[in-house]
């Protein structure tokens, strides 16, 4: 099992962050787009006074090596579902992946901090595992890999978005 922590600074204040984090339009190109996830779509959204709950699913475009992608095969896909608790503004999740569900986790803990005027710190605590003989190792390291190149450029989408969405000083807002 490894361990992942990441943390990423966003260009907003954590209420914005959480309304764009379950807004589809942005939730869709950053998945498609900064994290090259194909096929995505979400599969069931409910909210209600105490959370948010949110069943995504796509398939990842995966760069492992040839072996790891023979055995998880061309339709590999996952399924997401998150959890936001509204009292405690955290967001737990889990991935289920379409192969070897049984034998791999991969699930953890969003917060953010306030760090300024329209400033946060998105902190991710994640665990990955995969009980495969002779390949969990691989397919863990793999899986962490993915998860800092994803987390990083979605950090780098999201403040490009934010930054390209919000109404100028010179123009009235609509």
């Amino acid at each position: 099992m490894k361990k992942v922590h990441l943390v990423h600074e966003i260009h907003c204040s954590a209420e914005a962050f959480w309304k764009l984090y379950f807004d589809p339009e942005f939730t869709t190109a950053l998945i498609t787009q900064a994290i090259k996830v194909d096929d995505f779509k979400i599969l069931k959204f409910t909210e209600t006074d105490r959370e948010i709950h949110r069943v995504s699913t796509g398939r990842p475009r995966i760069n492992a090596p040839a072996a790891i992608q023979k055995v998880i095969g061309d339709n590999f896909s996952y399924t997401d579902e998150v959890r936001f608790d509204k009292s405690t503004q955290t967001l737990r999740w889990q991935i289920r992946l379409s192969t070897f569900t049984d034998k791999t986790r991969n699930e953890g803990v969003l917060r953010v901090e306030p760090i300024g005027p329209d400033r946060i710190r998105r902190i991710a605590d994640a665990e990955v595992e995969a009980r495969i003989f002779g390949m969990g190792g691989i397919m863990e390291s793999g899986m962490e890999k993915q998860m800092h190149e994803g987390w990083n450029a979605g950090a780098e989408f999201t403040n490009r978005w934010i930054a390209s969405h919000q109404p100028s000083a010179d123009k009235p807002a609509s």
